[in-house]
């Protein structure tokens, strides 16, 4: 029996346990980690199975990490407001803690890329530090990734303004509300289609949706792009995917996919559970030269 496993479905495509033996190789840890392939029929249980017997931790992938947030009898602050979690800690009194740190792992990503400075500030749309300049961010999709990504962005980047585009727009709606309601107000929302008459321009824009998965890419303008414009693909791959593609295409010289935020989260997970926060760089660069090797 495993002490860590991750739960998701579909799961073989999964490098999670890749990157725990290499955390746990260099801190020297010896526990095994498993995947583990459920349904929406069987999760609970074998989740609840898992952890009443060796298991320590977990993550929960797609589609399981709102469910995994009733499943909880501890939560963090990050889970909380996120209202999803992606790592579980069975503690000392056997209560199974929730944490999110997909938000934090994409923030970590952001700053090991020298997008976000120390002051968290987003690099200046121009040459000059002109701090009293209004940062636009736009979030592309309102799905389960992107509120993680967007109330990290939130709670983190100063002196932004946040829009947020998707398909089906209610869902954006129903974001943005959930958003004023704790607080944040500097974020608003529009339809897809209208994006091409907005005069905004961006210092950085996050795909959140699947379209890179089958190599499309969302109905947005070139005009919105700038040469120092940051585009963010969650979706990551060998090579570029279509979404940066795209980007560099229009005149985006700063441009990265997602791998190096499914190693931070991982790296924050590892934290959580060992309290100890492993190297990224290493593992990040051996999993882009053996991507689909």
């Amino acid at each position: 029996m495993s002490a860590f496993a991750v739960f998701g479905n579909p799961i073989e495509h999964s490098k999670s346990a890749e990157i725990y033996a290499l955390f746990a190789n260099e801190i020297g840890i010896k526990k095994e980690y498993d995947l583990k392939l459920v349904s929406k029929n069987n999760f609970e249980n074998l989740l609840y199975n898992f952890f009443k017997l060796d298991g320590l931790g977990a993550n929960i992938t797609t589609p399981f990490k709102e469910h995994a947030y009733f499943l909880c009898q501890k939560l963090t602050e990050r889970a909380k407001t996120a209202r999803s979690v992606n790592t579980i800690k069975k503690l000392n009194n056997k209560i199974l803690l929730g944490d999110n740190t997909d938000g934090i792992g994409f923030i970590s990503d952001l700053k090991r890329l020298n997008w976000i400075n120390n002051n968290n500030h987003i690099t200046a749309m121009t040459h000059h530090d002109n701090k009293s300049m209004k940062i636009n961010i736009l979030l592309i999709g309102a799905g389960g990734a992107s509120k993680g990504i967007l109330l990290a962005l939130l709670t983190t980047v100063v002196e932004c303004y946040i829009h947020i585009v998707n398909r089906t727009f209610h869902k954006a709606q129903t974001l943005v509300s959930y958003c004023h309601e704790i607080g944040y107000k500097n974020v608003s929302c529009m339809p897809l289609c209208e994006l091409a008459d907005n005069t905004n321009k961006y210092s950085l824009i996050v795909n959140a949706t699947t379209s890179s998965m089958i190599n499309t890419i969302p109905k947005i303008p070139p005009t919105i792009i700038t040469p120092l414009t940051k585009c963010y693909d969650l979706f990551y791959q060998k090579q570029d995917t279509s979404f940066i593609t795209w980007c560099k295409k229009h005149g985006s010289i700063h441009c990265s996919d997602g791998l190096g935020m499914l190693v931070e989260q991982a790296a924050h997970a590892f934290l959580l559970w060992h309290n100890l926060l492993p190297s990224v760089n290493p593992v990040l660069n051996h999993l882009r030269s053996t991507l689909y090797v």
